[in-house]
């Protein structure tokens, strides 16, 4: 089922539908694996809140980490998985200053009863994974229908509480007394409307039998509470990979800065693969998944008369920041908001760079007018697919191409995280690989004619260039 279009999109005879597999088994093992750990966190800070030994010993073993001491074992206080981190990076990184030792010893020295809820709702998102993990393997579904009702009330029974437990916790404490402070608050807060909200747009969307919305709400939902999974594997990247001299926050920086829109990617790419590998479905099966969406249609249509203002502001504030008043010096109060090395990594690297900055503004002019196109006459027109598929669409997978490299450059030379340059060059570097790949995937649906594919993409495409 394409979200452009009530048409279904099976295909499974697709080439490279073994890749597709091998990826997608790759990543439930992965979140199978964070379910356990996640469980084992969740039971060790619980054992820990309010502990004034407990504390104790966490502040030591930061001292020692600090002194570079990595002989004893921190699984007693922190868990499997953050002590696998210890063996893995530098006794500085794990649970030095400015590391993991911190969060750990806020856990023993907050009230107990905030800590027992937070603990209560890292376990309750490690079930979410164990038996989350299969749900979007058609497979599984197909074969084993009976356990995929099971798992699948287990699963909303395990993340409505985890998000209920959260709520509580962020009501019964002060945003002062929250670690990392308004930053948690808020994504914490996000975190659980977003995930109540696609929960129950899910259930809702399978008592009506609309069986694609379902998946859709489900993989999105699935997505948000990838936020701590892939959190967590980014420190270990970071840690095993990164500077021995980095610190785990600093690692944190590059991580929660893409830590949304990446999460969001992988829900919307696990929908995705769901309807490449779906066997195909008999024709009076196909029609009632492929239910009329009138209100969804019309609000579809409004958004696409109303996109010509957005894509003109976009296109009015990219000539703007990149050509006429280049640098993040000129916005108002910058020097008050943006630390200063992040305001000079932007001079050194894309300020400097004039004939780069104007091939970016370029692309970008280029493809938001062809996106507009695109948008107005596929769903505002509804004109005949070969209106949008042949210079409109090839110029937007042609522009996207081209801001996709200039931002990957871009990012490979912004570097690494740091205290200094906050996230480096993650946000550019990933903004760049998303639009990359996006318009890879619109020039192949054009090249194969795909005009459903070429609507959903291109709309993925301009929503990156904007």
């Amino acid at each position: 089922m394409s979200l452009a279009a009530n048409t279904p999109l099976s295909t499974p005879a697709m080439k490279g539908a073994w890749l597709v597999r091998a990826i997608a088994v790759v990543l439930a093992l992965a979140m199978l694996l964070y379910g356990v750990v996640a469980i084992d966190t969740g039971i060790v800070n619980y054992k820990g809140a309010g502990n004034a030994d407990v504390a104790a010993k966490r502040v030591a073993m930061q001292r020692a980490a600090e002194a570079g001491d990595s002989s004893g074992s921190a699984a007693e206080h922190s868990g499997i998985g953050f002590d696998f981190l210890r063996k893995h990076s530098s006794p500085q990184y794990s649970f030095g200053k400015d590391g993991l030792s911190e969060p750990a010893i806020h856990y023993a020295t907050m009230p107990k009863f905030n800590g027992v809820t937070l603990s209560i709702h890292n376990a309750l998102g490690g079930v979410c994974m164990l038996f989350g993990a299969l749900q979007f393997w058609p497979a599984f579904r197909r074969r084993f229908p009976l356990w995929h009702r099971a798992f699948g009330g287990i699963y909303i029974l395990a993340a409505q509480s985890a998000m209920i437990a959260a709520m509580v916790y962020l009501s019964r404490t002060a945003v002062v007394d929250i670690y990392d402070h308004l930053t948690f608050y808020v994504g914490l807060w996000a975190l659980a409307v977003g995930v109540t909200v696609t929960l129950w747009m899910a259930i809702y969307s399978m008592l009506q039998k609309r069986i694609a919305q379902h998946q859709a709400f489900m993989c999105l939902n699935f997505g948000l509470l990838l936020t701590a999974p892939i959190q967590r594997y980014g420190w270990l990247a970071f840690g095993m990979f990164g500077p021995q001299d980095m610190r785990q926050l600093e690692g944190n920086y590059a991580v929660t800065g893409v830590l949304v829109p990446l999460t969001v990617m992988i829900g919307y790419g696990l929908f995705t693969i769901n309807r490449w590998l779906q066997a195909d479905r008999s024709a009076a099966s196909a029609q009632k998944v492929a239910q009329p969406f009138g209100l969804h249609a019309k609000l579809g249509r409004l958004l696409a008369m109303l996109s010509p203002l957005v894509l003109l502001a976009a296109g009015i504030t990219t000539v703007q920041h990149y050509l006429v008043q280049p640098g993040l010096q000129h916005i108002e109060h910058a020097a008050q908001w943006i630390p200063a090395g992040v305001i000079q990594l932007e001079d050194q690297v894309i300020v400097a760079q004039a004939a780069t900055r104007q091939l970016f503004a370029l692309a970008t002019l280029l493809g938001l007018i062809a996106g507009a196109h695109l948008l107005w006459t596929a769903f505002v027109a509804k004109a005949a697919p070969t209106r949008y598929m042949s210079l409109s669409g090839w110029t937007l997978a042609a522009a996207g191409s081209a801001v996709g490299a200039v931002l990957v450059n871009w990012g490979l030379q912004m570097g690494m995280p740091s205290f200094a340059t906050i996230a480096g060059g993650a946000i550019y570097l990933f903004g760049g690989c998303v639009t990359l790949i996006l318009s890879a995937l619109l020039a192949y649906a054009l090249g194969k004619g795909q005009h459903v594919w070429v609507k959903e993409w291109g709309v993925f495409v301009i929503a990156c260039l904007v």
